[in-house]
């Protein structure tokens, strides 16, 4: 078993997946370092949750959840995964022999993959969640998830960001997790919903989880994500606790499974409308919170917004990136499906 591990750890397997996709260095002495434009994820993913499909009782009382949920369970497990890369401190595949596409998240550790974790547990979660509450070829929807699960765990071994180990048991703890928390949805998504307590209870274990991330040996980008991810999903539990509290989301008017719509013209453009609505609605937010956040953060802690140093502390870079990505579950989850109904989209 120490050899299959030895050997799945290797970076000589990755250099040899690599060669086998065409990816050679530009030269023996100096491999290719290719800068690829970066991609606010937790902006998109906001944007992305922006209509939630959530019909009130009828359906919590289903097996699963709707994009809310999938969005505070995501978090849980790219939690789990990123505090793992900081607590096990297992370094990326070195290089040579691997060739390193990516530059921004190289100071990060590599056991496990959060990249591979995150392609396992949002195509799978929203399966798990919407098979007993539409109708539609579940066999399909199996392989699409299987699919960009694959995909994306390959694209990890690819750009030289991972070994075939870290890929592999990013895989397997989501898979476990999933699992285990199953069973555990419908009664977690009442909570949220119906306690009045949830959402202090949701912010407040978000924060200390942030906070008291492992601590860093140096300083990367892990801490910040991690921070995006737990304070995205406090923000969506408390969008789901408005969302019901307040009545905003409409009463079903039949009980699933509900037949899917026919992709027509029409829908398409609903559809493109939503999304780009949602998209510029979340990317001034972002750029507004932002803003006003660390000016406010830097304020109390005595030091420059424009110190990239200073944004660099723990007591700088949790806070500010804390209340941005809280207010932007807020709004991807609760505020723009308002603004959708408020159109007729």
């Amino acid at each position: 078993m120490s050899a299959l591990l030895a050997a799945l750890r290797a970076p000589e397997l990755v250099a040899q997946f690599q060669r086998q996709c065409g990816l050679v260095p530009l030269s023996p002495q100096r491999p290719e370092q290719r800068r690829w434009p970066q991609v606010d994820t937790q902006a998109a993913a906001a944007a992305a949750g922006a209509t939630p499909a959530r019909l009130r009782d009828a359906w919590s009382q289903q097996a699963g959840g709707d994009s809310n949920g999938a969005v505070t369970r995501t978090a849980v497990v790219m939690y789990i995964g990123q505090t793992s890369k900081d607590v096990l401190r297992w370094p990326r595949p070195p290089s040579p022999p691997v060739i390193k596409l990516e530059v921004r998240v190289d100071a990060e550790y590599g056991m496990p993959s959060t990249h591979a974790m995150a392609a396992t547990a949002i195509p799978f979660t929203f399966l798990l969640a919407t098979m007993n509450r539409y109708k539609y070829p579940f066999e399909l929807a199996l392989v699409f998830a299987v699919v960009i699960c694959t995909l994306v765990s390959l694209s990890r071994i690819y750009t030289g960001m991972h070994t075939v180990l870290d890929v592999l048991c990013g895989i397997a703890i989501t898979a476990v997790l999933v699992t285990v928390s199953y069973p555990l949805w419908d009664a977690i998504e009442a909570f949220q919903m119906k306690n009045h307590f949830a959402p202090v209870l949701a912010l407040t274990l978000s924060f200390l989880l942030a906070i008291n991330y492992p601590e860093l040996d140096h300083w990367s980008t892990a801490r910040g994500d991690t921070t995006n991810i737990v304070s995205a999903g406090g923000g969506a539990t408390l969008a789901t606790w408005i969302n019901y509290q307040w009545n905003l989301i409409p009463d079903a008017v039949s009980a699933p499974p509900y037949e899917m719509p026919s992709l027509t013209i029409e829908l398409i453009c609903r559809m493109g409308a939503r999304f780009v609505i949602g998209i510029v609605i979340v990317f001034f937010a972002r750029q507004a919170i932002k803003s006003v956040a660390l000016a406010f953060v830097c304020k109390l802690a005595g030091v420059s917004p424009g110190d990239k140093q200073a944004r660099k502390l723990l007591w700088v870079e949790v806070p500010y990136k804390y209340i941005t990505y809280t207010c932007l579950g807020v709004v991807g989850l609760a505020l723009c499906p308002a603004v959708h109904r408020y159109l007729s989209l």
